[in-house]
């Protein structure tokens, strides 16, 4: 492939400047025919011819790329693709840019098969009180993951050792054959098993991970949970995820919260709602009961004459927000309670209690 940067993309597809997206997608169609490796296998150069012309249709036929390539050249596509421009960038870094080795391993190299791949981000649950809620928590969590090998840095090869050219592909990390067939000569290229498509083998595989780069490991991590979390939050853990492939960087690890029901409470936010109920006397009169809270007993105080289903606000007692903060309340509902069966002595109160109410009614 031409190292030249500045080689024309017009001049590739055979087409003048002011040519219409129609025009270049016919001049495409037409010279992608005649130089198709599947056809053009007896010119060495077809797979080259073929890989510049799919890349000039590429730029050309997008309207933002091709808006760039007219204004500033390849080195703005460069720029755009994120490459550092030395001066000796090739047009097959571009070629994998934009098409991510496509048409067997980006003109002959396979280092995309080695490159440094972050590690996979994990998941992991912890279970927790509404105490711990309220104050937040420190929880120890078992872990079994793939991590970096310390001994290679995750290269899987020895300290001080390097890579060598891959003997089978000759560094492609590609194998190419032909299979003649009822519709001419098939050319199919496929990664190669001695380096798995890398292109390159390791002179010296790690002794510790045996050239994986990564080893199963089992470990304790210490996870804070933070005041006010809810059923359903994750926390993140950075770095404690999968180890990245060929010293790339760790993933992160996402610890999902489960917070236990209490049968005192019904959560609602920093809210907390709760239910009692009184006898008819007490209701009448007003009391005082002492209720449970997720951080110790409270008197709570019922007013004279309160009716069915009425709600007493609790200030304070309730739960802090995310990451602490001012707790909610604790809003209690309160039902009365209507006994079934009187005695005699009961039953002449509450009359008497009745005549009087009715006297006060109508006077």
């Amino acid at each position: 492939m031409h190292n030249d940067i500045d080689r024309d993309l017009y001049e590739i597809l055979g087409v003048d400047r002011n040519a219409s997206p129609l025009e270049i997608k016919g001049a495409y169609r037409s010279r992608a025919r005649e130089c198709h490796p599947d056809v053009a296998h007896d010119d060495p150069d077809g797979e080259r011819k073929f890989k510049e012309l799919s890349f000039a249709y590429e730029i050309l036929y997008d309207e933002d790329k091709r808006r760039d390539y007219d204004r500033w050249g390849l080195e703005g596509l460069k720029r755009g693709a994120g490459i550092d421009f030395d001066g000796s960038t090739s047009f097959a870094d571009l070629f994998d840019v934009f098409f991510g080795g496509a048409f067997g391993g980006g003109f002959g190299r396979g280092r995309s098969a080695r490159a440094r791949t972050r590690g996979r981000d994990m998941e992991a649950r912890v279970r927790i009180t509404l105490g711990e809620v309220l104050t937040g928590t420190e929880k120890k969590i078992e872990v079994r993951r793939m991590a970096t090998c310390g001994e290679c840095e995750g290269t899987g090869m020895m300290p001080g050792t390097h890579t060598s050219r891959c003997s089978a592909c000759d560094g492609t990390g590609q194998i190419t054959s032909q299979q003649r067939s009822f519709f001419g000569t098939l050319v199919r290229s496929t990664p190669c098993g001695a380096c798995g498509g890398a292109g390159e083998t390791i002179t010296e595989p790690c002794r510790e991970c045996a050239g994986a780069g990564r080893k199963n490991l089992t470990e304790t991590i210490e996870v804070s949970i933070p005041p006010g979390v809810e059923r359903g939050d994750h926390l993140l853990v950075r770095g404690r995820g999968e180890g990245g492939l060929h010293g790339g960087p760790t993933g992160d690890l996402y610890v999902g919260v489960d917070v236990q029901t209490d049968r005192r409470f019904e959560r609602d936010g920093t809210n907390l709602l709760a239910g009692v109920t009184v006898g008819m006397v007490d209701a009448a009169l007003g009391t005082e009961l002492q209720m449970e809270s997720v951080d110790g007993d409270y008197t709570l105080k019922v007013p004279a004459g309160i009716q069915p289903g009425e709600v007493i606000k609790v200030k304070g007692k309730g739960l802090p927000p995310r990451g602490g903060g001012r707790r909610g309340n604790v809003l209690v509902r309160v039902e009365v309670s209507v006994p079934k069966k009187l005695s005699g002595k009961e039953r002449k109160l509450l009359e008497q209690l009745q005549e009087s109410h009715d006297e006060r009614v109508h006077r």
